[in-house]
């Protein structure tokens, strides 16, 4: 039998809420992302040409995610040992089947597949949460989909054979979503790829702890990366 206060009997107090436009769940800036960056296809993704429009397009997919702040909802956690997350993302991934563009996630939507997990022969306690509270799970999906697909734009970004040449402005991007922990191991791995000196000296602001800004996870990540670049010399 579950105590009182585990992750099986804890209620979110997260209410349904309504788009004016619909009845669609994300926030309009991840429903309005151009293609494919709406669907998480990273085969597509990885396929498109790094060409100056491509380019343009994606400096906006990130600023865009940096800026709306509809995109970091207080999400509750889950009391301890907070083993519904991986119940959430479940879920999550049953969403990304069934509706895999942004637009396409309705409440209507949501519901269909909370009847189809209700219908299984056998749900596990964490499962039946996510049944009952599929609202907290949906507004755990908003920062997490912000995360994937910011770490879409930096993973495809690294794929270019000189990835400095986009250091002018892609650095600053970078530098502000590890700030934020948003697609960071990209980010990270990012500026480690460019080999600049500006993309050396954000690494550098970022490996600062205790008084640095980013976490103490990303902030050893970043200073990894510096130890592997050694004294290596910068190009641009």
């Amino acid at each position: 039998m579950s105590e009182p206060g585990s992750e099986e009997t804890w209620d979110p107090r997260v209410a349904r809420w309504h788009d004016p436009e619909g009845d669609y769940v994300l926030p309009r800036t991840l429903r309005t992302l151009p293609q494919p960056w709406d669907a998480g296809d990273w085969n597509r993704i990885a396929e498109l040409p790094r060409t100056g429009e491509r380019l343009a397009e994606a400096r906006r997919v990130v600023a865009v995610l940096l800026e709306d702040p509809e995109l970091s909802p207080h999400v509750p956690r889950p009391p301890s040992p907070g083993l519904l997350w991986h119940a959430w993302e479940e879920f999550h991934r049953a969403v990304g089947q069934s509706m895999p563009r942004t637009s396409d996630v309705t409440w209507s939507g949501v519901d269909e597949l909370v009847r189809a997990w209700q219908d299984r022969p056998r749900l596990y306690p964490l499962q039946r949460h996510v049944v009952r509270h599929v609202e907290a799970a949906m507004l755990a999906l908003i920062p997490s989909l912000r995360d994937d697909i910011a770490d879409s734009v930096f993973r495809w970004l690294a794929l270019d054979p000189d990835p400095g040449r986009f250091a002018e402005w892609a650095v600053e991007l970078a530098e502000r979503c590890v700030t934020e922990d948003i697609g960071a191991d990209s980010a990270l791995e990012l500026l480690g790829a460019m080999r600049t000196s500006r993309a050396r000296a954000a690494l550098q602001r970022l490996s600062a702890k205790p008084d640095g800004p980013a976490t103490w996870q990303n902030a050893e990540a970043a200073r990894s990366i510096l130890y592997d670049l050694g004294s290596e010399p910068t190009d641009h």
